[in-house]
């Protein structure tokens, strides 16, 4: 009868220790399973936008009284977290963040993820405008309790981030620049040769021939129109100047300026005296592919005291 009751107390014993670590394992397994829908919504509903929620709504209920945030630069309260994820969802409209692992032990779950965006304004002191995407890895460790976030320590590779985001150097002002200066010498040339069939292909209907000088001259001040410059101002100009030397030393451009740089020698028909050399500066613009602006300036008092001799 005593070995009875001691096999019944053993019995007993075991019976509720078994209960007792099946209660435990059901009460864990709950915890877990609460914890991870928590870091679902985290990820898939306050980091990842959507048309559906929003960071705070969402973060509100799950984050514990006292949250803390932390990374190896700063540490943000719930309130400032909330904020810089709002501000992530303005400026950052295809923001994902999608958990590629999840460790778990005891109340503490490790999560690697993958964030991606393509932001468009000033994000982390880098200049954007939504042509340039990022696509880096993210490790954070939450501590939980009851679905409720208690701290959280996170790092990102924002250094990689900055390299992907780096604007893509843009060449069109310097295509631009190319251009400006092949047209702009292709008139030049063509006004060398006296081929006036390129000159007139590569002139604007707006073009402005700007002459600098001693206005006493008949050909100084601006000449406004293609027709114009052809039929009044190339005539009068090649009565009284003829070009007998001109040397070009320096050239530059930029967008749809070039300027040019040289050196000349001149006979006025007037006084049909020749000029001692001088030099030259020339200011191009270029629209649509033709010279609208044709602004010379030169030594006018070495042209002016030659003609009036």
């Amino acid at each position: 009868m005593k070995n009875f009751t001691i096999f019944t107390l053993v019995l007993s014993v075991l019976f509720i220790g078994c209960n007792s670590q099946k209660k435990l394992t059901t009460t864990n397994s709950n915890q877990i399973m609460k914890n991870k829908e928590s870091i679902k919504a985290f990820y898939g509903k306050a980091l990842t936008v959507n048309k559906e929620t929003r960071p705070t709504t969402v973060l509100t209920p799950l984050l514990a009284e006292g949250f803390k945030s932390s990374s190896s630069v700063d540490s943000k309260g719930a309130a400032q977290l909330m904020g810089q994820l709002e501000f992530f969802w303005k400026i950052i409209p295809d923001l994902k963040w999608e958990p590629q692992q999840i460790i778990n032990e005891g109340d503490v779950y490790i999560v690697r993820s993958i964030a991606s965006g393509t932001p468009n304004g000033d994000f982390m002191g880098v200049p954007t405008n939504g042509t340039q995407s990022f696509k880096i890895m993210t490790i954070d460790m939450h501590t939980m309790k009851d679905g409720k976030f208690i701290s959280t320590h996170h790092v990102e590779d924002w250094v990689t981030a900055m390299k992907q985001l780096k604007p893509i150097q843009d060449n069109s002002s310097e295509k631009q620049s190319k251009e400006t200066m092949k047209i702009a010498s292709s008139y030049m040339e063509a006004m060398g040769k006296g081929d006036m069939e390129t000159m007139i292909n590569l002139m604007h209907d707006d073009m402005v021939w700007q002459n600098e000088g001693d206005s006493s001259l008949p050909w100084i001040g601006p000449w406004k129109g293609k027709k114009v410059i052809l039929e009044e101002f190339m005539p009068l100009f090649g009565e009284n100047f003829k070009t007998l030397q001109w040397e070009t030393n320096d050239a530059i451009s930029g967008g749809d300026t070039a300027a040019f740089f040289g050196r000349m020698v001149g006979l006025t028909t007037k006084s049909n005296q020749q000029t001692k050399e001088f030099t030259f500066a020339l200011r191009v613009k270029v629209k649509d592919g033709k010279i609208i602006l044709w602004n010379w300036f030169e030594d006018s008092y070495e042209v002016s005291k030659t003609y009036h001799k």
